[in-house]
């Protein structure tokens, strides 16, 4: 039985973490910095230090970076190489998440709490981009549950073997965090078992000093060994880095890299302690309004009717630990608060279950339980909601068939249907299978219909474009578009223009040069007198920003972007304007 769930979560995480993920193009996000830096650690064989745009990229760690290269030495340099590691690293967290719903539950929980992780549109979103964020909670989750295994679940006599192989896990998870996004990925886990560790010392106390002592030396030993194997696997990199580039990188990494972007604003914008609350609803749609499920559990608790099982306060504290750490922090970005959906994932299954199997018996298997039909019907609504957001956008699609945005709206409306209609039926069931499936119909559409399209990417059209029009040899700049994702497909470093005064005078160059930007900055800087003639053009729309307010308000003159490639020199010295297709224009009639 529990090989055909392991399965059945596999071919889940097929369809929401993997399928397609080699489409669309890098988006012009965080993404493209992970994409480009792998390419380039390739292409120049220096597999130390990370380089972007042909500079030293000493942001995070070299994991990511190594993963992407390995990728692209094993299948070319292309997106399915670049997101595959954070596929990956869903699909292991999925089973991780199965795992301890099992043993903390038992299998139908661990399975429901696995389904949740694979279907949770925060987790197919991550494991859908070249980010490092969703291997780092997978690291820090599997930490967590082999230094829970290792150190605080009691075992057998005669288990030894079984609980030092536990503490070889968590040693080599804490490591691949560590060399993902630094020192949060051993935080994070000490915080969360720290208080198991000290409880069960204290446990130990009350069965005499004997025995307290020799809990006491254990726990120390192992603690010991789980740093020192970590130290033994992170080191090498640090040192590598500190010989080539001095201890002026550790402090950067460590204070400017680590503890800047906890304490101050420098890199992302002060937002407020409740921030994460929204993002772990939003994180966690369709599956989000299970937690009304939570409201009669708390209320038994604070009523004293109902007491905390250790295993509910393991799960709960694993889950607050996070939240509160991330809230915390000054500088908060969505995709920080990942580690906190597994254990989230978990009460939430076993929530509906023991709703579930209350309902039936008080009334029969056939029972309908109010509470969990508003669930349903809040689920549901989810679905007809992104139909009709996508019936809105439509105007954005341009280079969508408008039959294909018609399919879209109704595969998402019919199985939002489907999940209203059997939650307020006698069938109720059945309401995780048909959520699965809404959730699969809404990230697949998603991903073919708004996300991607079938020909080229407007990147790739302005990619082919720079390689058309001149050498390599010819110096090129972008302005204020494509900022990081142009530089993987044009294959060469670019000249970051960040105002238009630059712009100007890179094209004031009397050297030849070639520039990207909008066509609104196109024509101002062509009023203002600048010599420029356009190559080629395409229109854009970038989906790597899009909000909810721009899917209910779609407007194209403001949603929608002309991207133009310039020069200010003709190849063969011809000084007449160029049409839009790039031509020559031909005035003889």
């Amino acid at each position: 039985m529990r090989a055909s769930y392991v399965f059945l979560l596999v071919a889940i995480c097929f369809l929401t973490f993997f399928q397609g993920i080699g489409r669309p193009a890098i988006m012009d996000s965080d993404e493209a910095f992970y994409a480009e830096a792998g390419r380039e650690m390739v292409e120049s064989g220096d597999w130390t230090t990370p380089h972007y745009n042909q500079e030293y990229r000493f942001e995070k760690p070299v994991l990511y970076y190594w993963l992407v290269a390995v990728g692209y030495q094993t299948t070319g340099v292309n997106e399915l190489s670049a997101r595959l590691p954070s596929a990956i690293a869903g699909l292991i967290l999925t089973l991780i998440t199965f795992a301890c719903g099992s043993r903390f539950y038992n299998h139908a929980t661990g399975l429901l709490a696995g389904v949740i992780v694979a279907t949770s549109f925060g987790y197919a979103a991550a494991a859908r981009q070249a980010l490092p964020d969703l291997l780092l909670a997978c690291f820090i989750t599997l930490g967590v549950w082999a230094s829970l295994n290792g150190l605080v679940i009691p075992r057998p006599p005669g288990a030894d073997p079984i609980r030092r192989w536990w503490l070889c896990v968590a040693g080599v998870a804490l490591a691949g965090g560590f060399l993902t996004k630094g020192p949060v990925a051993v935080l994070l886990p000490g915080l969360v078992v720290g208080p198991f560790v000290v409880k069960r010392y204290l446990s130990a106390r009350n069965s005499g000093p004997h025995k307290a002592s020799s809990v006491l030396t254990r726990l120390v030993l192992d603690l010991v060994f789980v740093t020192a194997l970590s130290f033994l696997l992170v080191v090498p990199w640090f040192a590598a880095m500190t010989a080539t580039h001095g201890l002026s990188y550790l402090d950067r990494f460590f204070v400017t890299e680590n503890l800047q972007r906890f304490v101050t604003d420098r890199y992302n914008a002060p937002r407020p302690f409740w921030y994460y609350i929204p993002v772990i609803i939003g994180g966690l749609t369709p599956w989000s309004p299970l937690m009304l499920l939570w409201l009669r559990p708390i209320r038994r608790l604070i009523q004293g009717v109902q007491r905390v099982q250790s295993a509910e306060a393991w799960v709960v504290i694993w889950a607050l630990v996070p939240l509160v750490f991330y809230s915390a922090s000054i500088g908060k970005q969505p995709r920080y608060i990942l580690p906190v959906l597994p254990p989230l994932a978990i009460l939430l299954a076993r929530a509906f279950l023991m709703r579930f199997q209350e309902a039936s018996s008080n009334a029969g298997l056939d029972s309908r339980d109010r509470l969990l039909a508003v669930v349903g019907v809040v689920s549901g609504g989810s679905g007809l909601l992104l139909g009709f957001l996508l019936y809105r956008a439509s105007n954005l699609l341009f280079d969508v068939s408008p039959e294909v945005i018609v399919t879209g709206v109704v595969l998402l409306t019919f199985s939002g249907l489907g999940v209203i209609v059997v939650a307020v039926s006698k069938k109720q069931r059945l309401l995780p299978a048909v959520i699965v499936i809404s959730s699969i119909v809404t990230i697949l559409t998603a991903q073919y219909i708004v996300l991607s399209r079938s020909g080229p990417e407007p990147v790739e059209e302005i990619a082919a474009l720079l390689r058309s029009s001149a050498p390599k040899s010819v110096p090129y700049g972008r302005h204020r578009v494509f900022v990081r994702n142009l530089l993987f497909y044009a294959g060469r470093p670019h000249v970051a223009l960040s105002s238009r005064e630059q712009a100007r005078t890179f094209l004031e160059s009397r050297e030849r040069v070639l520039c990207v930007l909008t066509e609104a900055d196109f024509r101002i800087l062509e009023e203002t007198g600048v010599t420029i003639y356009e190559l080629g053009r395409t229109r854009y729309l970038n989906t790597g920003n899009l909000t909810l307010r721009t899917l209910m308000f779609p407007d194209s003159e403001e949603n929608l972007e002309t991207v133009v490639l310039v020069t200010n020199l003709l190849p063969d010295g011809n000084s007449e304007p160029l049409n839009s297709e790039g031509a020559h224009h031909d005035e003889s009639g």
